[in-house]
């Protein structure tokens, strides 16, 4: 009885604690990815303004940075 009692206290430990475990892995993950792509976005504008600033004024006036 002692045994089976350790179990499945033993089951309902490791079953807790990877719950948590995998909860602030999700964190961090969806915290990481959404961070990425803020800073996709940001590079992709600052070569769109580079690419302008090197362009003649005439060409610029086309061109659509999506401000």
């Amino acid at each position: 009885m002692d045994i089976t009692n350790y179990l499945i206290g033993l089951l309902t430990g490791v079953s807790v604690t990877t719950f948590f475990i995998g909860k602030e892995w999700y964190k961090y993950y969806t915290k990481y990815t959404i961070q990425q792509k803020q800073l996709d976005r940001i590079l992709k504008l600052n070569d769109k303004i580079k690419k302008i600033k090197t362009l003649s004024p005439s060409e610029t006036q086309n061109y659509n940075v999506g401000v």
